[in-house]
């Protein structure tokens, strides 16, 4: 007995070093669901993008698992089959030692045609020679039922034989390998490597069954057969392995995602002199030569548990200046995308997000979250400036918190979102500073038409310290209207709209109105005021987009519109008298599908709502790099 599993040791030894090579990949699916990096807000500004705000849907169902699939490419087709377990039959008892030793020695002759063994760890059988486990028994098929193989031909008798003896044939999905026709000989040669290979390792497993000679005469006869085709498979194989290789020494991991982007941005202001606010005259000239060349990277990881949730950590790093009030005297020239961290890494968004139900998402977060990321803002439009990225209703809304978003029916869904800019402040927290409470309900009628009614609630103790009343959008007074340092609220109303004249000229618009409070007395300088004063401010704007006017994928957006403008203020000083019209259009341009070039030009009359200001423009030439 003891002379008996000596052999059998050495038996597995010799048959493991010559299994019949074809080797499983590990497959993983590419989530296609792409969307754009950049994040929107007033504080952590990045370049727009509607698509950002969908991809909440992107997470990857099959994010790398060891899913183990066995390919084999033939004639540019590919065939695939489960991977599979080692086949044995405890019923069938093994063959005396001097029957099967000299099958042994036959078996060594057989050619290998791949590298893969046990004692491999990359491969699926890595160990399995050690497992006591019961095999797994997979659907088998008789052979009289593959359709494909035509019975008249003499190898169809030799591989029947080796199905039955050794079901080394799995199931196909359709219950015939590929097709209804006859089969071809790359076609028969992928059946016959894998019925080699399922023969080899359940001779190799613990329930040993030894091959008869008769058996090992009709493989050498089936090998020598399709030598060719068998050989132009391996290669083929090969080939596949160093690929998959190739893929795992640059994953990154098996849980999280990671996209980048990079933008090169050339951007110059022109004017005679920097704008003041309402009622003033301007002094300082505004230098024109000043164009400037910057950067901005960033880095956004998304990681997902349950492969339906999300988290994500945006890193940000840049010097690109935003050309705004303290450039030009005025914000409404502010840019989008523009980052300015002196080129050192920060973390500028942290949030996870996980679905209610089959309609409904939910995002905590703790860092620099913002509400259209979820709710749609119904701008068509890759906006360049600040204004033109969204309307001011959500421009006011940012920071730490949670959004909450729900599909109730094919037409309406609705969201709600609370922000606060004091969540991580001890003497603040969550509820005792800055804050914005922010809910819409949105209604598309048709795949044409959407129509979002909004309302929003802000509070702030210092607003020139933190989030303002209009999120840096419009005049000086619009967005202070009490001064810096007065606690101010404020309820604020929109109506946005979207509407599809074509699939490639899209319309969208909004109207904004805030009604703002003085919480406490003024204390400014120039001017008197009181608790309890109150403020209006307007805005509104019209916007197009026309996609793939020169090239497929590329994106001419235009914006017009009034900038938001103190129309009555109980404080007289600071109501704006005059009316400014912002006038932008931008041209997205893809060199490749991953490189864009965006030239854009920005002008602005009567900066500042005031007259006395001249007209100010600002042209960019951004080159954004998406990886």
């Amino acid at each position: 007995m003891k002379q008996f599993n000596m052999s059998f040791f050495l038996t597995s030894i010799i048959l493991s070093s010559n299994l019949l090579t074809i080797s499983p990949v590990l497959a993983q699916k590419k989530n296609n669901h792409s969307s754009e990096i950049n994040s929107q807000s007033t504080l952590a500004s990045s370049e727009n993008s509607v698509d950002e705000y969908q991809d909440f849907q992107f997470i990857n169902k099959n994010i790398v698992g060891n899913l183990i699939v066995q390919k084999h490419w033939i004639n540019d087709s590919t065939i695939s089959t489960k991977s599979f377990f080692p086949l044995s039959f405890p019923n069938q008892s093994p063959n005396t030692v001097s029957n099967w030793q000299p099958q042994l020695q036959e078996l060594k002759k057989l050619p290998t045609l791949v590298s893969q063994t046990q004692n491999d760890p990359r491969s699926p059988y890595f160990g399995e020679i050690l497992d006591n486990t019961p095999p797994y028994f997979g659907e088998i098929i008789n052979v009289d039922q593959l359709e494909d193989i035509s019975p008249e031909h003499w190898a169809y008798e030799a591989v029947r034989s080796l199905v039955e003896k050794y079901r080394c044939i799995s199931d196909s999905q359709e219950g015939a390998f590929n097709g209804n026709r006859v089969m071809n000989r790359y076609e028969f040669a992928a059946v016959l490597n894998t019925c080699l290979l399922k023969v080899t390792r359940s001779i190799s497993s613990l329930n040993n069954i030894f091959v008869e000679r008769e058996d090992l005469a009709a493989i050498q006869r089936l090998q020598a057969e399709f030598s060719t085709e068998l050989k132009d498979i391996t290669a083929k194989i090969d080939n596949l392995e160093e690929r998959v290789a190739s893929l795992e020494n640059r994953q990154f991991s098996t849980t999280t995602v990671l996209r980048g982007s990079v933008n090169f941005n050339v951007i110059g202001a022109f004017g005679d002199r920097q704008a003041v606010p309402s009622g003033q005259s301007p002094t300082e000239d505004l230098d024109n030569t000043n164009t400037t060349f910057s950067a901005r990277t960033t880095l956004s990881l998304d990681t997902s548990f349950t492969g339906k949730d999300r988290l994500r950590t945006t890193i940000q790093a840049g010097n690109v200046s935003n050309f705004g009030a303290s450039f030009t005297g005025t914000d409404m020239t502010r840019l989008i995308g523009a980052t300015n961290t002196d080129n050192d890494i920060v973390v500028s968004t942290l949030f996870y997000e996980f679905p209610v139900g089959k309609k409904g998402i939910v995002a905590i977060a703790p860092l620099a979250d913002f509400p259209t990321r979820i709710f749609p803002a119904l701008n068509p439009v890759s906006s360049i400036s600040n204004f033109g990225a969204e309307s001011p209703i959500y421009s006011f809304a940012f920071g730490t918190g949670a959004v909450a978003y729900y599909q109730f029916t094919d037409k309406f869904a609705a969201g709600i979102s609370y922000l606060t800019t004091s969540g991580s402040d001890v003497d603040e927290g969550l509820f005792n500073g800055q804050y914005t409470a922010l809910t819409q309900l949105t209604y598309t009628p048709s795949n044409k038409l959407g129509i979002a009614l909004t309302y929003g609630r802000y509070y702030a103790p210092s607003p020139g310290s933190t989030v303002n009343i209009t999120g840096s959008k419009g005049s000086e007074f619009a967005q202070l209207p009490f001064g810096e340092d007065t606690a101010t609220s404020s309820n604020a109303w929109g109506l946005q709209f979207t509407y599809k004249l074509s699939d490639k000229l899209i319309l969208g618009g909004w109207g904004s109105y805030f009604k703002a409070n003085a919480e406490t007395s003024p204390n400014v300088s120039g001017f008197s005021g009181s608790s309890g004063d109150d403020a209006d401010i307007w805005s509104w704007a019209v916007t197009a987009s026309l996609k793939d006017l020169g090239k497929l994928g590329s994106q001419l957006s235009f914006v017009f519109g009034m900038p938001p403008k103190v129309t009555n203020n109980d404080v007289v000083e600071r109501e704006d008298r005059d009316t400014s019209l912002h006038f932008e259009l931008s041209y997205r341009y893809p060199l490749t599908d991953r490189i864009f070039i965006t030239p854009g030009l920005l002008v602005i009359t009567n900066p500042e709502h005031n007259a006395n200001n001249d007209t100010t423009w600002v042209g960019l030439m951004r080159t954004t790099f998406n990886f």
